[in-house]
């Protein structure tokens, strides 16, 4: 007759009540445990990382406490990881400047942009990517003046704007229907 696994007092197999070896190793591997909980609290991610990684590493048969394990050992090689390298080149800050903006961090953002368009002062993208924060600050002219120099450089940037949800509080100023629905020249 087959047994199914069942699980006893403390969240641990019956098989750890039932074998005495299994229910010290059970033991001592939450001693240790609660050991590396601690040094990851206290900032000592390596050590803590080690005692996971035997924990981890046992053949003990205790799926929670190994499940456990490993979370707290992705936290601290995380916590270990080196932190991300500032932007430098204008790509990269512009593309971090789009992350930010898309986060809500209009500040932060643009202080990236402004540094990308100072390094490469023809990149539409950049001058867009700012025109459109201008724009959410319902500063129509400097987004318009922005998204006037975007447009000069890549002039399919005036159909993206037309249908950016970014613009939509300065979409109603004339300079901004001037620079979007463009009057033949002469009229």
């Amino acid at each position: 007759m087959a047994t199914s696994k069942s699980v006893g007092p403390g969240g641990h197999s019956a098989k750890s009540q039932e074998n005495p070896a299994h229910q010290l190793a059970f033991e001592a591997a939450i001693a240790e445990f609660a050991s590396a909980v601690q040094l990851t609290y206290e900032g000592k991610y390596s050590d803590a990382q080690t005692i996971l990684e035997k924990i981890v590493d046992s053949e003990l048969d205790e799926p929670e406490l190994l499940e456990r394990a490993r979370s707290y050992r992705r936290i601290c090689i995380g916590r270990m990881a080196p932190a991300a390298a500032e932007p430098q080149t204008a790509e990269e800050l512009y593309h971090h400047g789009v992350v930010l903006t898309n986060a809500g961090r209009y500040d932060e953002s643009l202080e990236l942009l402004n540094r990308a368009i100072q390094a490469q002062p023809d990149s539409a993208r950049a001058l867009y990517a700012r025109a459109s924060i201008w724009a959410l600050r319902s500063k129509a002219d400097a987004a318009v003046t922005d998204l006037r120099q975007a447009i000069a450089i890549d002039p399919q940037l005036r159909f993206q704007a037309v249908n950016d949800p970014d613009f939509e509080l300065v979409r109603e100023e004339p300079s901004f229907i001037d620079i979007i629905e463009p009057t033949p020249t002469g009229a």
